[in-house]
């Protein structure tokens, strides 16, 4: 990893509830953009989490199509807490002129400081993983 700021939290806190949002580098994002996602790989990343966080859910990180940039990360799919791209809809990719903006999405009063912080990790795991994840 580079000594540049690849991502960067914003709001931690500040509002009832846990809600937060990353700010993730546009030069990184295009890499993954860019970047090829094996089924290998797919499998190596998604069991990570598994592995090195004890996190007890299935496959957390949805990928945009085949490359290794990821759209969405789930927390628990049954209450809807995830963090996401801001305009995750339509599967579009997203505007890389500026920094790459993902948002919790329920993360309310009944969400505890650790769901938070186990988010975070998830999105921090991807970042560290993805000089792995884009290899062949």
């Amino acid at each position: 990893m580079d000594d540049r700021i690849i991502w960067q939290p914003q709001g931690i806190y500040q509002s009832e509830g846990y809600s937060f949002s990353i700010l993730l580098d546009p030069g990184f994002a295009k890499e993954m953009l860019e970047s090829k996602l094996t089924k290998e790989n797919y499998k190596r990343m998604q069991d990570l989490p598994r592995r090195l966080m004890n996190f007890p859910r299935p496959e957390p990180y949805i990928f945009h199509e085949d490359t290794c940039f990821v759209r969405q990360i789930t927390l628990h799919g049954g209450d809807g807490k995830w963090l996401s791209l801001d305009d995750a809809c339509g599967g579009k990719v997203p505007d890389l002129s500026k920094p790459v903006k993902y948002s919790t999405h329920n993360m309310d009063c009944r969400t505890t400081a650790a769901e938070s912080v186990i988010l975070m990790g998830l999105f921090d795991l991807w970042i560290e993983y993805s000089a792995f994840l884009k290899e062949k």
